[in-house]
């Protein structure tokens, strides 16, 4: 899975043969005056044509000449050249550290014109290039967007990786399939009890067909994966920081640190508090994290970056794509999911944990002031956490703390005028629509699929909502991202369901999330008094997306710092050696 020890050779003889990098990153706030281009502020006045920073702190935004006017006469002057200045983009539901790991798997993503036998042959050339881990790993493999790939079967897998384990993850990370020598090294056996949420298949026989079903189970599989070096992991997550920052974000929310690592909130803590971090991490740990999570940045240099620990995720339902939303009718009697998704007639998904447990996280987080973020894709799960939330604010009302709910793929409008009734912000993963839309109706009937991912209608009811990428589910992309509720178009180029204008997009990427995260006193709109995180696009984002047109970050800022991009530098590099030392040391 992992590649960096030959990479780190490389680098070394690539110094010892004169190959030098620029020793000097720029690490220090600026005072700039910024023109010649769109301030795109997600506040009043919503388009201005100049901002001056100092020391971090927006201190003025407007007309050129009274920003010209609150700045010294020798001031430093940033030419836009046309392009956008805006509020650093926020991604308010992310899980970095999955995202870097899964970025050293077999890359199976995308559509293939080859169909099946293209994603099978991948497989066979990742295997012969191998790699320093023992294990081999192929992330991508999705049979919703591609409708003939049928899963493969245990003697399948056994054949194409007879001795090595092998195993392949889906591209939603909800279902896996694994080889016999997989499941020997994570000690999983037919006679291995299934976990609370998710099964290891099992045929007629009961024996093992090399399925794995929802997130304990890929988990319970995949903890018999090596662990990486520290080193190695810290090398892996800072690039996927640098990878969200070249994307326009300077802001991420992690719902949940999911990933192979010995310590991963050690390891978060190093990337997110270095001297010259690339984004602001705020935290949301899963409930096996909350022992000695609270207290993760205590330390950090608040100057510097934004570091927090926000509160706590929890799963009540799983992915649509494998048969597992709480839903409150069944799945449509369709051949599709028959055949493909392999639900019987009449399935209505699962919840993932007892409503006694839900409310007992939700009663002790709420008297704690902890905000939660509840995962929920059908209608029964949402139902859940809307009651458990209800409960929760009538037994200790905090008129400050409001929770989340994430995904919503099958929220009603009921549902969602209650979430905003009870001030409960509605985060939307649109790439259901463009990885999936196509499939939509086959999987839920035309009524469910007609408001599937109803992100006009949450607009429309006056709740605070956000959008998300939900990497690694879906590539680090915060243009497509903001891009997918304004066109709603599926992979056979149809319009699925209401749009959104362009500005609504906008928001949800900026001052939406900020508040989801509660920071909107900090980030998210370019106001006096505000943080000077920035980024800057070649042209618009709003009117690109209303032209149809595409759009592309530049450079951010963090606190008025701009975060280093290049591809290489000496931090990069330390980090490489580091992580290289480390492998061969473990």
């Amino acid at each position: 899975m992992l590649r960096i020890i030959l990479a780190g050779l490389a680098i070394m003889a690539l110094l010892t043969t004169g190959f030098s990098l620029a020793a000097r990153s720029a690490t220090t706030s600026q005072d700039l005056l910024f023109y010649n281009g769109v301030i795109r502020t997600a506040s009043e006045p919503g388009v201005a044509d100049a901002l001056y920073m100092r020391d971090g702190v927006i201190i003025a935004v407007g007309d050129l000449g009274a920003v010209e006017a609150a700045a010294p006469r020798n001031v430093r002057r940033f030419d836009l050249e046309g392009g956008a200045l805006t509020p650093g983009l926020i991604e308010p539901h992310t899980h970095p550290l999955a995202a870097g790991l899964l970025g050293q798997a077999i890359n199976l993503s995308g559509p293939h014109s080859g169909g099946r036998a293209e994603v099978i042959a991948l497989i066979e050339q990742g295997l012969a290039r191998g790699g320093p881990s023992p294990w081999a790993i192929g992330f991508g493999w999705d049979p919703v967007l591609l409708g003939d790939i049928d899963a493969p079967s245990l003697e399948e897998l056994d054949a194409l990786s007879p001795d090595q384990p092998l195993v392949i993850l889906t591209q939603m990370m909800h279902q896996a399939f694994a080889n016999t020598a997989a499941f020997e090294a994570s000690g999983i056996s037919a006679d291995t009890p299934d976990p609370e949420h998710g099964y290891f298949e099992r045929d007629a026989t009961g024996a093992l067909t090399g399925r794995v079903v929802e997130v304990e189970a890929v988990s319970q599989l995949m903890f018999g994966v090596p662990t990486p070096s520290d080193a190695a992991i810290e090398f892996i997550l800072a690039d996927a920081y640098a990878e969200y920052a070249r994307s326009g974000y300077t802001t991420i929310g992690i719902t949940g640190l999911v990933g192979r690592a010995r310590d991963p909130l050690a390891i978060l803590e190093t990337i997110a508090t270095s001297p010259r971090p690339a984004l602001n991490t705020v935290l949301y740990l899963l409930p096996e994290q909350a022992a000695n999570g609270y207290t993760l940045f205590d330390h950090a240099r608040s100057d510097a970056v934004i570091t927090r620990t926000a509160g706590l995720k929890l799963w009540l339902d799983g992915s649509p794509f494998v048969g597992g939303a709480a839903t409150a009718e069944p799945y449509a009697d369709s051949a599709f999911n028959a055949d493909v998704l392999g639900l019987p007639p009449g399935w209505r998904g699962p919840l993932a944990i007892p409503p006694e447990t839900a409310l007992a996280h939700a009663l002790e987080a709420q008297q704690s002031g902890v905000q939660m973020a509840f995962h929920v894709q059908g209608e029964r799960a949402i139902d859940l956490a809307l009651d458990v939330i209800d409960a929760a604010q009538r037994a200790h009302p905090q008129s400050g703390l409001h929770h989340r709910l994430e995904h919503l793929a099958l929220a009603t409008p009921q549902q969602i005028d209650r979430a905003a009734e009870l001030g409960v912000s509605l985060g939307f993963f649109p790439d259901h629509i463009g990885y999936y839309g196509h499939r939509l109706e086959a999987m839920f009937g035309a009524e469910r699929a007609g408001r599937y991912m109803p992100i006009r209608a949450a607009m429309e009811s006056g709740a605070v909502v956000t959008i998300h990428g939900d990497h690694p589910a879906s590539t680090i992309d915060a243009a497509r991202v903001m891009t997918l509720p304004v066109s709603r178009l599926t992979p056979d180029d149809a319009t699925l369901g209401d749009t959104v204008s362009a500005e609504d997009a906008f928001a949800m990427m900026t001052i939406n999330a900020a508040r989801q995260l509660g920071l909107d006193d900090q980030i998210g709109s370019l106001e006096p008094g505000k943080r000077a995180d920035l980024a800057l696009f070649d042209r618009d984002p709003v009117q690109a997306l209303e032209t149809g047109e595409q759009f592309t970050a530049r450079r951010t800022w963090i606190a008025g710092r701009p975060v280093d991009q290049r591809a290489w530098s000496l931090d990069r590099l330390g980090r490489l050696l580091k992580a290289a030392w480390g492998q061969m040391t473990r």
